[in-house]
């Protein structure tokens, strides 16, 4: 939905953010442990409201509210950090929070003329691979929707560095017990590996040497009551074009009979 009403519906929230924070809305436990993993069910979530049996986050599709609701609840504790967010693109929900919260921001985004040099405490070029920043500049490094597309050639049409390469670029920059938090869609689009949901291929890219107390939450995984979220058509069809490694009936299977949800990560730096 676009138009005059879902922008002063946005806004409103934007507006409420900051005393929804003061609230500290996601101080009790909203998951539950499931095979290593927190699963984050729709009931349990803050923004569920029972009575009505729906999400509060009143724009969006039900991944992008579960978007919103992430950013929230794992970056609200970054008061006096040096935050850096891989992958902007034209607005930032994250900056919005990190800036709220009393942190300071910056932004790296391959879509930027390489010619806007990025700087601390605003935005400019930069990608995964190649983070224009010194060595044990930032306290946390996040990105939102992005870490699904780091496999894919960059916007200039040279090849992407490797998944391992855009991790260590963030270890190389984050300080020593910095924070990485990603998330990415499951079911949806981008890499193989999150069209097929392949949790562990894609815990595997964290070395241990490099990262320590791993955490993935699935958001919207456990969505009951609310409504399945398919995969839209023409993510469907884009995605079953690049998934060599898995089969394709399984993969249009999950599509229209499963419901995609929202992987989150978070690691620390080994110092």
């Amino acid at each position: 939905m676009h138009g005059p009403t879902n922008s002063l519906v946005r806004a409103w929230y934007r507006l409420s953010t900051r005393r929804r924070l003061a609230r500290n809305e996601w101080a009790s436990e909203y998951w539950y442990e499931q095979n290593g993993e927190r699963v984050v069910p729709c009931r349990r979530c803050p923004k569920f409201d029972a009575q009505r049996a729906e999400c509060t986050i009143p724009f969006g599709t039900p991944l992008r509210k579960c978007v919103v609701a992430a950013t929230e609840a794992n970056l609200r504790d970054t008061r006096g950090l040096r935050v850096l967010e891989i992958g902007f693109a034209r607005r930032s929900y994250g900056k919005m929070i990190v800036e709220i919260c009393g942190g300071q921001w910056t932004g790296v985004e391959p879509l930027l003329d390489k010619t806007q040099a990025a700087k601390l405490g605003s935005g400019g070029y930069g990608h995964a691979g190649e983070i224009p920043f010194p060595d044990a500049t930032f306290d946390v490094v996040f990105g939102n929707q992005t870490f699904e597309h780091w496999g894919e050639p960059l916007p200039d049409g040279s090849a992407p560095p490797s998944y391992r390469e855009c991790l260590a670029e963030s270890w190389r920059v984050l300080k020593p017990g910095g924070r990485l938090y990603l998330d990415a869609p499951i079911h949806l689009h981008g890499h193989e590996m999150f069209v097929a949901g392949d949790v562990q291929r894609i815990l595997a890219l964290f070395d241990a040497a490099l990262w320590s107390g791993t955490v993935t939450e699935r958001w919207r995984y456990d969505h009951a009551p609310l409504p399945r979220y398919p995969t839209p058509e023409g993510d469907a069809r884009d995605a079953l074009l690049n998934v060599p490694s898995y089969d394709r009936a399984a993969i249009a299977d999950m599509q229209t009979n499963g419901s995609v949800w929202l992987l989150t990560v978070t690691a620390r730096k080994v110092a």
